[in-house]
Parts: C-alpha cells; sequence; structure tokens
C-alpha cells in the first residue's frame, strides 16, 4: 500500500499523467494484435516477481503479471510494481524467454520515484524511461536504464540517470 501512496503524490505532475496512457497503450496493444490474429489459443496471465539490487534504490522486490501471448509461454507484456529501500517503480513492456533454462529478456517503459537516500539520484524525484532486462540462465541476471527526471527539483543536479543492477527473476 505504501507503494501506492508514494505514487499517488506524483500524479499530480502533467509529466506522469501522460506516461500513464503510454504505459497502458505499451501493454494493450500486443494483447490486442494477439486477439486479430484469430489465433485459437487465449492469452494467459501469470504472476511474474524478482529481486533486484542496484541503482538508485538498491535492494528492492517486484511483483506483477505477464500476459501470456505465445502458445509455449515465450513472449508476451508484462506489467510490474517495485518496493525498494529508496524508491518506487511501475513498469510494464514487452519480454521474451529463449530457452528452457530461464533465459530471456524484457524491454520496459518505467516510471520511478526515489525515496530519501538514492544511489545517484536526486531524493524525492519522479523520473520517466525505460529499462532493459536481460536473464542469462535461471532468471539470474541484469537490468540497465536511462530516465529523465518529471517532476521539479528543489536540490540536486540529477536531470537523467542510469539506472544498473543484477537481478533474480522479472
Amino acid at each position: 500500500m505504501s507503494a501506492l501512496r508514494a505514487f499517488a503524490r506524483p500524479m499530480q505532475h502533467s509529466r506522469m499523467r501522460r506516461a500513464l496512457p503510454f504505459l497502458l497503450a505499451l501493454v494493450l496493444l500486443p494483447a490486442s494484435a494477439h486477439a486479430q490474429r484469430g489465433d485459437a489459443s487465449s492469452p494467459s496471465l501469470v504472476p511474474a516477481f524478482g529481486v533486484h539490487y542496484g541503482t538508485p534504490m538498491r535492494f528492492s522486490v517486484s511483483a506483477g503479471g505477464a500476459l501470456d501471448l505465445a502458445d509455449h509461454g515465450s513472449e508476451g507484456v508484462l506489467a510490474l510494481v517495485e518496493q525498494g529501500q529508496h524508491g518506487n517503480e511501475i513498469s510494464a513492456g514487452y519480454y521474451r524467454m529463449l530457452g528452457r533454462f530461464g533465459s530471456g529478456f524484457s524491454l520496459r517503459a518505467a516510471v520511478l520515484r526515489t525515496g530519501g537516500e538514492p544511489w545517484n539520484a536526486n531524493p524525492h524525484t519522479t523520473y520517466v524511461g525505460a529499462e532493459a532486462h536481460l536473464m542469462v540462465i535461471l532468471g539470474v541476471g541484469g537490468r540497465a536504464g536511462f530516465m529523465r527526471r518529471a517532476s521539479s527539483v528543489s536540490n540536486g543536479s540529477h536531470d537523467s540517470i542510469v539506472t544498473l543492477g543484477i537481478s533474480i527473476g522479472s
């Protein structure tokens, strides 16, 4: 619930309101394309979760869902909410699994709200950008992203940040 409260304040900003329709479109467009192809199989919703360590939130956990659009669960769209030590994030995007051993990647649009002491970012600031997540084996891998500041800040000079981290899962 605290993650929702942390995102409620930034929603007052016009930039944040403009980012949310983009995130929704990113999730819904592949599902509508799947429906138009006339596939006999229907998409299925599966849980997605992960544990991460890196900048700017330090330690964090994520939970959400993946809409599986392929017959064998190999690709689809996913949406996640992430709670970290020094920030919260909402992300949505495309994923693809490449093998049997939990290897794959995801590309996501993300909205990040930092907390009191983030690494390499302004405190209590909203950032909007994109992240790529690579899973090498059994869901273990790393992620990197680029984000731009979307809210005003009274101190600090981080207009852009690079997110880096190691992860297990989504």
